[in-house]
């Protein structure tokens, strides 16, 4: 973005950022647009937030004067749609900006409502990146730290679980996250710490590569009896799984236990050393799906057979082939859910690539 678009009519004084508040993807993003606004000489703040929570989310924009908002790793639907246009549409008539960088699957008509805004908005979605590297590329493609950070976004982001310090960014993520929830706490003023540490040293901010370990001594024990509690929890949750093929596709579906992420469950279950149980052996499945006690579904890809976003879309959600997410609904019975789930996906193929393709 050009300094004379920055300073179009009265000049920008602050950075709003709304980014996801799960994963490392959003964190990173965030803190990418922390340095950015640090650039800029611009005041900043954050709110991180979920799906579900956009109402609430957005409705904070209503009151910005001369801001930037650029929100990141969230993906706009139908659900939210006429909340979030209104809300942004306030804003900008008070001299704001909007910057939206995703990676989610978008509507056209979700593209055309951000786009419409005044004051030239910005909407950038790619599929290939995580929002952390497409925050890099837009705001600070030069910025080392921030390439650093699109790195570890992007190694968390596609499973490719690789670099130490993203595997233990991810469960120090769900540590402050759940630990929030559990005492009712802001879930971003607990995050802040952590993405403001990032946003200034980057993952050395929060990493000790001498010793291999978080550098919270305090953080770094709590994330090590994370493990040790989810890994039990993830095997008990596997052993209750339900399986089904349709159409030659293998759909996996566990009830994901409290204190656990979609993410961390995927990445479990897309090991086949995890997959045997009273000595049998199980395969991977094509499609993972994970159904929370509040009737939230998360969907994984164990092979190019499925699309991931294509099967949200059916239940109200959406993603990217890859990694997907969705609602059922409040349920008591977890074998009744499965088969109307399976029922429901029997119907509707369209998540079956090669249904895809022959259309």
């Amino acid at each position: 973005m050009s300094k004379k678009d920055e300073t179009r009519g009265k000049k920008l004084q602050s950075v709003f950022s709304i980014s996801h508040d799960k994963d490392v993807d959003g964190l990173c993003a965030a803190a990418i647009v922390a340095r950015y606004a640090k650039q800029k000489n611009l005041d900043f703040d954050v709110l991180l937030t979920d799906y579900g929570s956009f109402d609430y989310a957005f409705s904070k924009v209503t009151g910005l004067r001369d801001t930037l908002i650029v929100v990141t790793d969230l993906g706009l639907d139908a659900n939210y749609l006429e909340a979030v246009q209104n809300a942004l549409s306030k804003a900008v008539s008070q001299n704001c900006r909007v910057v939206w960088l995703d990676h989610h699957q978008w509507s056209k008509e979700a593209i055309k409502a951000i786009l419409q805004l005044d004051r030239k908005p910005v909407v950038k979605i790619n599929h290939d990146f995580c929002a952390a590297e497409i925050a890099y590329k837009v705001l600070m493609p030069r910025d080392i730290i921030s390439g650093e950070l699109a790195a570890i976004a992007h190694d968390t982001d596609f499973n490719e679980r690789a670099i130490p310090a993203a595997n233990a960014l991810t469960d120090a993520v769900s540590v402050i996250r759940f630990g929030a929830i559990d005492r009712r706490h802001d879930i971003t003023d607990a995050l802040k710490p952590l993405l403001m540490s990032l946003s200034e040293n980057g993952i050395a901010g929060v990493w000790d590569s001498k010793r291999n370990q978080l550098r919270d001594n305090l953080l770094a024990k709590q994330v090590h009896h994370y493990r040790k509690d989810k890994a039990k929890k993830m095997r008990k949750a596997f052993a209750g799984h339900c399986d089904q093929e349709i159409n030659d596709v293998l759909v996996r579906i566990v009830e994901i236990p409290t204190g656990v992420t979609t993410t961390d469950l995927g990445t479990y279950l897309a090991d086949s050393e995890n997959l045997e149980l009273e000595g049998k052996k199980y395969p991977l499945a094509d499609l993972l799906i994970t159904l929370s006690q509040g009737g939230m579904l998360g969907f994984r890809r164990g092979s190019e057979k499925v699309l991931c976003n294509e099967a949200a879309k059916i239940f109200k959600g959406g993603g990217h082939p890859y990694a997907a997410g969705g609602e059922y609904g409040l349920y008591d019975d977890f074998e009744a859910v499965c088969a109307d789930i399976y029922n429901i996906l029997s119907k509707d193929q369209s998540w079956i690539a090669e249904k895809q393709s022959q259309d």
